[in-house]
């Protein structure tokens, strides 16, 4: 008798622990596009991940550096997926003084990590 409920009971485990995996798999793969942020922008720079990223920008004068800001965050803005941050770093002259230094958090759909699939993921 004992081995019988014993054995139901690690049948219904078995099932539930299929259940739950199944939930999870419900992740889909997705190849991640790079991002346009420095696109028609001069002297724009980019790195960082497809959740997180940074963008550096550079002009002759405040003004120069903070419009090339600017039109890299509309570009990013603009994107059908976006990163959840961004760290935006403007810098002017030529000692490259700080001239704009801010993260935004991004509105819309993001890319997320998947360390089960190991792979990206749009949500």
């Amino acid at each position: 008798m004992r081995r019988l409920l014993l054995t139901v009971l690690m049948a219904g485990g078995m099932v539930m622990g299929a259940a739950t995996q199944a939930g999870a798999a419900g992740v889909t793969c997705v190849t991640v596009k790079a991002p346009k942020a420095c696109k028609g922008v001069k002297r724009c720079e980019w790195g960082g991940d497809p959740d997180a990223m940074w963008v550096e920008v550079k002009g002759g004068t405040r003004k120069l550096a903070l419009s090339r800001a600017a039109k890299a965050r509309a570009n990013l803005g603009a994107a059908e997926v976006k990163p959840r941050t961004v760290s935006i770093l403007a810098r002017a002259g030529r000692k490259n003084k700080i001239v704009l230094s801010r993260t935004y958090k991004l509105k819309g759909k993001h890319w997320y990590f998947s360390y089960k699939k190991n792979c990206w993921y749009v949500k």
